[in-house]
């Protein structure tokens, strides 16, 4: 066989082999999976639902200003309230007393609560909070219950004697709360008021104990 055939053959085989090498290329392009559109890129809606699953959730917990508002607003009402229920008892006292010097006590009884109501007043003021406060809410704080109306109903000594023990025990158990209440306060204004308070209470309470013993007497 002479050189120019030789080269020919060996120049068809060569083509031939690209031919079969190319035809193998684009077979094995058309059997990749196409990607998909919609996997490769999230809808807005689904961006969304990811965002909102993947941010923590935010709770909301009470600041300590407001708890400390709400609780010193709470003390505010408790003495009040305590306060119009000894002012109620001793004009029902000053009336119906059947000895001098517990009357006397009635009338001490009376303005100082009055007085210390007006602290407890310009304290809330202060604070911007509410208090219950009128003419019925005085009037009904004797009414309604049981040893109120059992002191509504008696006279003379025996009047004398619940008036007391109504009166000793209540201040009693006031003092005892705002102690508490006065250790666990963070508001200075609701501090100082209870420093002054719990001494006028005090002094109530030992005068009952006082006039007992010599009603007992």
């Amino acid at each position: 066989m002479g050189t120019q055939k030789k080269l020919k053959v060996s120049r068809h085989l060569f083509v031939g082999a690209l031919v079969v090498a190319t035809m193998a290329g684009c077979s094995a392009k058309r059997q990749q999976p196409t990607p998909d559109a919609n996997a490769a890129v999230a809808s807005p809606a689904a961006q969304a639902t990811q965002a909102a699953e993947a941010k923590p959730r935010e709770t909301h917990v009470p600041s300590a200003d407001v708890s400390s508002k709400n609780t010193s607003a709470a003390i505010l009402e408790q003495i009040h309230q305590a306060n119009l229920k000894e002012i109620a008892i001793g004009l029902l006292a000053e009336e119906k007393a059947s000895s001098d010097e517990v009357r006397a006590y009635a009338v001490q009884l009376v303005n100082d609560h009055t007085n210390a109501d007006q602290m407890v007043a310009a304290t809330a003021q202060k604070k911007g909070a509410h208090l219950r406060d009128s003419a019925a809410a005085r009037r009904e704080s004797v009414r309604g219950k049981t040893a109120e109306q059992k002191l509504s109903s008696a006279s003379g000594a025996q009047f004398d004697r619940l008036f007391l023990e109504q009166t000793s025990a209540d201040h009693k158990k006031l003092i005892s709360e705002l102690q508490q209440e006065r250790e666990d306060a963070s508001d200075d204004d609701v501090e100082a008021l209870i420093d002054k308070i719990v001494p006028i209470l005090q002094q109530h309470q030992d005068l009952a104990q006082i006039l007992m013993k010599k009603e007992q007497a």
